[in-house]
């Protein structure tokens, strides 16, 4: 099979050649992004160009969420003398002015939140307040990726869903807190987001075809800060399920990604009716409470399950330990397919750490030895 054929084939919940194992967030064709202009992250491009089966991220700024007019946003950048960037962003709105500061410390290519966006009451009717941002795709630019890429593996569009926006304009904890007196302007800002997300899913899924749209967003409505049972089928379930017919309609595959723990969401995800989770964290992780075996036991036939490989293992085991790990998940995971080996996170330190590349190598090489159906 080819790369592309073979993560088609598992997305359909079907049986390939082989396990598919990807490094997942970096593509070798990405060539815009960020692990391709730092020389650390070049080994582990070139393995997943030589191993890997390619998640392509495809540009998703054509129709951006809850962000309004781009020619209302003003952004300023000052790195401190440690290093430290701080990024400010400030959006005009019809009612006023909204603010947002984030900071990337040195070393690691993740950015934290600082200030959010949503402060007040009134900062919740700047952005209710704002239009519709601008949506166009550019199809040259895509037909020119999907040329890049060809058999060797699919686009994903990292949409998000609706809760996942609205979650991004707060502080968590002052979200949960509304969520639990009045989530009516909660709700409000769902309805707004959940427009939007559906227009972008729209769009994009009228030119292009086979394509992963991944909503990233769920797991803000579950455990340990919301009660699953309550929040989730009301922000998750009920956005999420209209998006996923969306994107079936288009003939693409709908991705759910949720980290954390699954046991209380796991049917309420196969509601949802999508095609695919990731990343899948699994016990003994402290962020989990389901093994691998309890995931594939309740999705297997119904949904691809994409992930496994616990990132702390690249950051912490040895390679002897990552390969013992990496059977294991095989053996777990492959029975009847709809099975896809990926880091539970990408790492993001600079420079990459060798024990994670060693491991990263591990991963690979194991997955192309143990991970054949014949």
């Amino acid at each position: 099979m080819t790369r592309r054929q073979r993560l088609l084939t598992v997305l359909g919940c079907g049986t390939p050649d082989r396990v598919p194992v990807s490094i997942y967030e970096f593509a070798p064709q990405n060539t815009d992004e960020w692990f391709h202009q730092e020389p650390s992250y070049g080994p582990l491009i070139e393995l997943e160009r030589e191993w890997g089966d390619h998640f392509v991220r495809a540009p998703i700024d054509d129709c951006p969420v809850l962000l309004g007019d781009p020619n209302n946003v003003h952004g300023s950048q000052a790195r401190h003398a440690d290093g430290t960037l701080v990024q400010t962003t400030e959006i005009d709105t019809p009612k006023g002015r909204l603010r947002a500061v984030s900071r990337r410390d040195p070393g690691l290519m993740t950015n934290w939140q600082v200030e959010p966006l949503i402060k007040t009451d009134a900062d919740i009717e700047r952005v209710l307040s704002m239009p519709d941002p601008p949506c166009c795709v550019n199809e040259p630019r895509l037909r020119e990726l999907e040329a890049r890429v060809g058999e060797d593996g699919v686009l994903v569009f990292s949409v998000g869903d609706a809760l996942g926006h609205v979650v991004g304009l707060f502080d968590f904890e002052d979200f949960v807190l509304r969520a639990c007196s009045d989530d009516g302007p909660i709700r409000a800002l769902l309805d707004k987001a959940q427009e939007q997300v559906m227009r972008a899913v729209r769009a994009y899924g009228a030119v292009v075809k086979n394509a992963c749209i991944r909503l990233w967003g769920p797991e803000y409505a579950g455990a340990p800060l919301m009660n699953p049972a309550v929040y989730f089928p009301r922000y998750v379930v009920e956005q999420d399920k209209q998006v996923t017919q969306a994107i079936h309609e288009s003939g693409n595959f709908s991705v759910i990604h949720c980290h954390g723990r699954l046991r209380a969401l796991l049917d309420m995800i196969l509601e949802i009716g999508a095609d695919a989770l990731e990343p899948v964290e699994t016990l003994p992780m402290s962020t989990a409470d389901v093994t691998l075996a309890e995931v594939k036991a309740k999705l297997a036939g119904r949904m691809c399950v994409m992930g496994a490989v616990q990132s702390l293992w690249l950051e912490r085991d040895t390679p002897e330990q990552m390969r013992e790990h990496m059977r294991e998940a095989i053996e777990v995971g492959a029975p009847g397919g709809g099975f896809v080996l990926l880091p539970t996170a990408a790492p993001f330190m600079v420079p990459l750490d060798e024990r994670c590349l060693a491991n990263a190598r591990v991963m690979y090489e194991t997955a192309h030895e143990f991970g054949r159906y014949a």
